[in-house]
């Protein structure tokens, strides 16, 4: 506009000699211009032209109200020298770069190939406007000022757009007011450039304020200076900043400039990251089309979003019970804490040409205000290039903040050339949990294939108990994409102490192979891989007992989830009460609840508990650190010589949880199903001490069952068993040893021993030594009846049972004939197969009470006896070995109250009969021996024999009774025989029938001496 200013002055000049309008507008149309204008003043010095319009009448391309030029003469000839404008106003288009003043380009003189220089020109605008039509839209300039344009021109120049675009680019309420001045030929700009509101490529920009202060060179192509920047907001590709202020500094053309960038914000977000602060300072170069940045840029305040802080959460439970979950959890929260607040610093330096570029960065760190640090320096950094990719070497450190130290060094020879590096990862504790790494080796190709090697070593509990040193090496491989495996191959596992549910045991390794691939794979999501592992031999103790755990296989799958055991054993404690467990087969699955499976073929024994289990089978659960079994076993006497046979425990449930195990079942005799007792056991492993509680509710036997069929025991010395058992007993265990009671009882039990039947046994032992079978002195039992050849009934039993299967019988009593039958002290051992002896005292039995137990009706006696019955009981029976009854002084007498007539007998026996139908004697002794259940030899003697009342007399009898006589009888016959025998002794009829014909036939042989029989001594 200046310029057009000036030719129009120079025009008016050069026609000032005519002052005539005709060669004016000569001098115009010869230039094809179309103007009006009113010639106000011609003078020597100054020319002015008023009311001037150049170009389209009805849209000229200058209006101005006053145009006035000075003059003056010079040795070069005439020129202007100053130009002075009233209202003024242009019309112009920007095309291709260049400005347009439409029909005034005319006016402009043609390039003289010199460099541009400002003219010597003093020059006033009152009121100078363009309206500026761009393809971007149109602007409006305003210039105001005077001076000489060289040197002392002040003004002030205005720019404003409603709304600009480029391209996609779009600015509203542009604005910009400068203050011009020119010094020494150079022009200086000062003053705002306002910009209400911009978007740009998905960015935004509100309210943004540049203050301008700028130089320019003479020739105007070149300038200095800088732009002070104060911006609402900014915004783009997800990163928001918010009061943005600061300086840009510049230098150069608008081909090659260069400058320092100071910027600061206040709140800054990208990517869901905030930040309170952010600022960037450094250098930028811009030449040749291509930019280049060398900058520093820091985030202060920054913040993850809570959202992602949350997605740590779940993370901080991974590994429940196990030794990394400590160490996961601290992580976890220091990680959360670090990500709540924290400045970033990062230095760079960017490249861009034409469509190439580069971006490096030589320095990142990171520090939390919780103390975590985290920085990447060193070697030529972190590179991205494009076309090209990404290229790292560097170095970064990790420390503070309950984080890990860690330094890792990673390289590459080029780009996409393999990555390699190591890592060193300071031990990390959390509580009782530790986590210790040998270095880290990694290495990674262009197409993200990672392979990563280290040995973990790791401590911290397990369950309630503790690990020490647990150590794996590790192998992982990472395709790049979804495949990640753990562990190939074959690896040893090591542990220097493991401590859990009272378990302690020391420094152990076993090898840990892969199954399905690798120890663990993870492929699109889904969790493969298994192990195996076995044979194991590991040793420790529980609680202050001495444990020992074999394995010979055990295998895993991740993917079913399922795990198998073969070949389980477990011994815990001395040898000599050694708690021990077997399991053939084991399986069990993962499930929502915790761990679930079955077993097979398990078998053991409880401490010194003289129970021993097999053949168990059923099902098992483990979840909250609580271990449920459910099934049936076999239960057996552990003793070398088994007091009772094996019996089929059912309905078996088994807890352990912590160092108790408890369980409770029901006992049965296996083949018959029989209940016999209901049993609870509770076992503290840790003390090694524990009970057992078995309760009889009642064991009724018959023609069914037998006792033999529980117990070896009654073999041989009891049968046919008719009655019930009941009671409880109770089974305790400590490390120093077992003791037991209990309580049995019968209401009544008929049997039949060796020394013969028995009924209505009844009472009550209690033993205070179960397991032992030895009861307290004293125990009583009520027999009914009792028959060891000679019926006794109603008697009582006092007893105590020893240990070694040994009955003590303090005493056994029993009415009988009006006496007393009493068993005498003894202690029979069922022990080993030998003699027991029982000693039987009849004491006051009297002779007719004793015969109306036989119902002898036609025989009568009188007498009271005493004696013993010592009887011995083994393998082939019961016998009596020299029983004798003896009557009591003063004799007795036996006598025939039947009749009998010498039809039945003839003449001598009935005349015999009626001299002996009663007899009175003086002394009578009965000797037996024999088996009870074979021939009984019995002795019988008599001596004093008279005749008693009602006998008649005669000469044979009168003979007799002059004589001493004894009478030797031995009788011969099964002892249940023995009474016939001693009835066929004492009825006359019998005794004539066998004895009299022998009698008198002797007699007649010799008359002298008197008759005495063969087995018949004389006694003094």
């Amino acid at each position: 506009m200046l310029l057009a200013l000036v030719v129009i002055g120079g025009v008016a000049w050069l026609a000032r000699k005519p002052v005539a309008r005709h060669f004016i507008d000569d001098a115009l149309a010869a230039r094809g211009i179309s103007a009006r204008y009113d010639i106000a003043q011609i003078g020597v010095r100054t020319q002015r032209l008023t009311n001037v319009r150049i170009g389209d009448p009805l849209h000229p391309d200058l209006r101005a109200d006053r145009v006035e030029v000075d003059t003056s003469l010079g040795v070069s000839g005439a020129s202007v020298s100053a130009i002075r404008l009233g209202n003024v106003a242009l019309r112009a288009t920007l095309a291709g770069g260049k400005v347009s003043f439409g029909v005034i380009d005319r006016l402009l003189p043609a390039p003289s190939g010199k460099p541009f220089a400002l003219p010597a020109i003093d020059l006033g605008v009152a009121d100078g406007r363009i309206d500026l039509a761009t393809p971007h839209g149109p602007v409006v300039v305003h210039l105001t000022g005077a001076g000489r344009l060289d040197d002392g021109f002040a003004g002030t120049l205005g720019a404003a757009a409603a709304r600009l675009d480029f391209g996609d680019c779009r600015f509203e309420a542009v604005d910009a007011v400068l203050q011009v001045q020119i010094r020494d030929a150079r022009p200086s700009l000062t003053g705002p450039v306002t910009l209400g509101r911009g978007a740009c490529g998905g960015g935004q920009v509100r309210s943004a304020r540049a203050d301008l202060s700028a130089m320019l060179a003479a020739r105007l192509d070149s300038a200095q200076g800088s732009a002070r920047l104060a911006i609402a907001a900014l915004g783009g590709g997800g990163v928001v900043l918010r009061t943005v202020a600061g300086t840009v500094d510049f230098a150069g053309s608008v081909r090659d400039v260069a400058g320092r960038i100071d910027l600061q914000s206040g709140n800054a977000a990208a990517a869901g990251i905030t930040a309170a602060r952010t600022s960037i300072v450094g250098q930028y170069r811009y030449a040749g089309g291509g930019l280049a940045v060398d900058a520093r840029a820091r985030a202060g305040g920054a913040r993850l979003p809570p959202a992602w802080r949350a997605r740590l959460d779940p993370l901080r439970d991974a590994g429940a019970g196990t030794p990394v979950a400590p160490i996961v959890a601290k992580a976890v929260d220091a990680l959360r804490a670090a990500a709540v607040s924290g400045d970033l610093d990062a230095r760079f330096s960017t490249i861009v040409n034409a469509g190439r570029g580069q971006v490096r960065v030589s320095r990142l760190g990171f520090a939390a205000a919780s103390g975590a640090r985290a920085t990447l320096t060193g070697g030529e950094g972190l590179l991205y290039r494009w076309p090209g990719g990404v290229r790292i070497d560097s170095s970064m450190t990790l420390s503070g903040g309950g984080l890990p130290s860690a330094q890792l060094r990673v390289r590459q020879a080029g780009f996409g050339a393999p990555l390699t590096g190591r890592a060193i990862v300071a031990p990390y504790g959390a509580g009782s949990a530790r986590l210790a790494l040998s270095p880290i080796d990694f290495s990674a190709t262009r197409t993200g294939a990672t392979h990563i090697t280290t040995r973990v070593a790791l401590s911290g509990p397990i369950g309630t108990g503790q690990v020490t040193a647990l150590s794996l090496p590790l192998d992982a491989r990472w395709d790049g994409g979804a495949r990640l495996t753990l562990n190939p191959a074959c690896a040893p596992l090591a542990f220097e102490r493991l401590q859990t549910g009272g378990l302690d045991l020391p420094r152990s390794s076993v090898t840990l192979c892969p199954r399905d691939g690798a120890l663990f794979r993870l492929e699109r999501g889904a969790m493969r891989g298994g192990g195996a592992i076995g044979p194991i031999r590991l040793a420790g103790r529980l609680g202050a007992a001495p444990v020992g755990v074999t394995l010979e296989h055990g295998e895993w799958l991740l993917a079913a989830r399922r795990f198998t055991a073969a070949g389980l054993g477990v011994r815990l404690g001395t040898p000599e009460r050694q708690t021990r467990l077997d399991v053939a087969t084991l399986g069990g699955s993962l499930t929502a609840a915790g761990i679930a499976g079955s077993f097979d073929g398990a078998g053991g024994q409880i401490g010194a508990v003289p129970l021993l289990l097999s053949s168990a089978a059923g099902h098992w659960r483990f979840a909250a650190n609580r271990l449920a079994l459910d099934g049936g076993v076999m239960v057996a006497d552990s003793a070398a010589d088994p007091r009772f046979k094996p019996l089929a425990a059912r309905g078996v449930a088994l807890t352990l949880a912590g160092n108790a195990i408890s369980a409770a079942g029901t006992l049965f005799e296996p083949i018959k199903s029989i209940r016999v007792a209901d049993v609870a056991i509770a076992h503290d492993l840790g003390a090694g001490a524990g009970h057992a509680d078995l309760s009889v509710p009642g064991i009724t036997f018959g023609p069914q069952f037998q006792p033999d069929q529980l117990t070896r025991l009654t073999f041989g010395v009891i049968a046919n068993v008719v009655g019930t058992v009941s009671g409880a007993g109770h089974i305790l265990w400590t490390p120093q040893g077992v003791t037991s009671d209990g309580v049995f009882r019968t209401p009544g039990t008929d049997l039949a021993a060796a020394f013969g039947p028995a009924t209505g046994i009844a009472g009550e032992i209690r033993f205070t030594d179960l397991l032992a079978l030895e009861s307290a002195p004293g125990q009583v039992v009520t027999i009914k009846t009792l028959n060891p050849g000679i019926a006794v009934n109603d008697g009582v039993v006092r007893y105590q049972l020893l240990r070694g299967t040994r009955i003590a019988v303090e005493q056994g009593r029993w009415p009988f004939a009006q006496g007393t039958l009493t068993l005498e002290p003894t202690v029979l051992d069922f022990g080993t197969a030998q003699e027991r002896r029982l000693t039987f005292r009849v004491d006051g039995m009297q002779a007719d009470q004793f015969l109306q137990q036989f119902d002898f009706k036609n025989l009568n006696a009188t007498g009271v006896f005493d004696g013993a019955l010592p009887m011995v009981f083994d393998a082939t029976g019961g016998r009596i070995e020299q029983g004798r009854l003896v009557v009591r002084p003063g004799g007795g007498t036996v006598a025939y109250v039947g009749e009998v007539t010498q039809k039945d007998v003839g003449f001598w026996g009935n005349f015999a009969f009626q001299a002996l139908k009663s007899l009175r004697y003086r002394s009578l002794e009965i000797v037996m021996n024999g088996p009870l259940a074979g021939e009984m030899i019995t002795e019988v003697r008599f001596a004093g024999i008279g005749q008693g009342a009602g006998a008649k007399r005669n000469f044979l009898f009168d003979r007799l009774q002059k004589l001493p006589l004894v009478f030797n009888v031995k009788i011969t016959a099964p002892f249940r025989q023995l009474i016939d025998s001693a009835q066929s002794f004492y009825d006359p009829r019998r005794l004539i029938q066998r004895n009299l014909p022998a009698l008198l036939e002797e007699q007649s042989k010799r008359a002298a001496p008197p008759i005495q029989p063969s087995d018949s001594r004389i006694v003094p």
